[in-house]
């Protein structure tokens, strides 16, 4: 699922029409949060009317030449994907320091990507992968987009338990714990696998939640976001999104903040 060749920067020369700051204009041209793109800056790689400018901060207007790394500076092509994480990679360096981090398994020649959201080091599955950053803060911001998870805890769980469960369990510090939906899709040799649908970004409340009804979590996978499935894609791998996946993730999460 890994191909190099796909999402390339192949998009059309990039011109402001207004007067800007060199690190604005990269970020504005898609290559990245404010501090990545000053970062690009102060290392040297871009040229200004052919001159080599590494001031973030220096004004360039629709006049302005710029090239980085040699080439005229264009818009970078949005580009959606998922990734399948595996255990011990986090999304930032301080979620764990002996972790691998998520852009290790980001294909490196798409400018710009960014991680929808943050999956803590013992979680696993689905995470959103995209350089468009209105798409990413439409989902991140949505508070009712679908989650859903595939957990494996210890013991039996019983009926009286899912129910209790599915009516919402009130956690101290963290008030109510309420899943979209719950239910039991396997017992097997002590332990029960469920199939657990969140919003809001209730991943903590959730093991919490197993935590005081003492069981032990052995696994938590994100199986979907949104619109978007898993499906047997092979762990530290990734694949892009379909442009139904990316529009119809996009509908769903502007239809629940309106």
């Amino acid at each position: 699922m890994h191909d190099r060749r796909m999402g390339t920067n192949e998009g059309i020369l990039w011109t402001t029409s207004r007067p800007m700051g060199l690190g604005r204009a990269l970020q504005k041209a898609g290559y990245g949060t404010r501090k990545v793109a000053e970062s690009i800056v102060t290392s040297g790689r871009v040229q200004v009317d052919g001159r080599s400018e590494t001031d973030p901060k220096v004004m360039i207007g629709p006049d302005s030449t710029i090239h980085l790394d040699n080439q005229p500076l264009r818009q970078v092509v949005p580009s959606y994907m998922v990734l399948n994480k595996s255990l011990r990679v986090v999304c930032v360096p301080s979620d764990g320091p002996d972790c691998q981090l998520v852009s290790e398994f980001m294909p490196g020649n798409i400018p710009g990507l960014r991680h929808v959201g943050r999956m803590d080091q013992r979680t696993t599955g689905l995470l959103l992968i995209s350089n468009d950053n209105s798409w990413n803060s439409c989902l991140s911001e949505s508070s009712h987009l679908e989650h859903e998870y595939r957990v494996q805890v210890e013991g039996t769980l019983t009926e009286l338990e899912v129910l209790v469960i599915d009516a919402g369990v009130t956690l101290p510090k963290m008030g109510v714990f309420k899943p979209v939906s719950v239910r039991i899709v396997e017992l097997m040799n002590g332990r029960t696998v469920l199939n657990i649908i969140l919003t809001d970004g209730k991943v903590r409340q959730l093991r919490r939640m197993f935590t005081t009804l003492q069981h032990k979590i052995i696994y938590l996978r994100r199986v979907r976001v949104g619109d978007v499935r898993l499906g047997n894609l092979a762990p530290g791998m990734w694949r892009q999104l379909t442009s139904r996946e990316v529009e119809a993730t996009r509908r769903l999460a502007e239809s629940k903040l309106k």
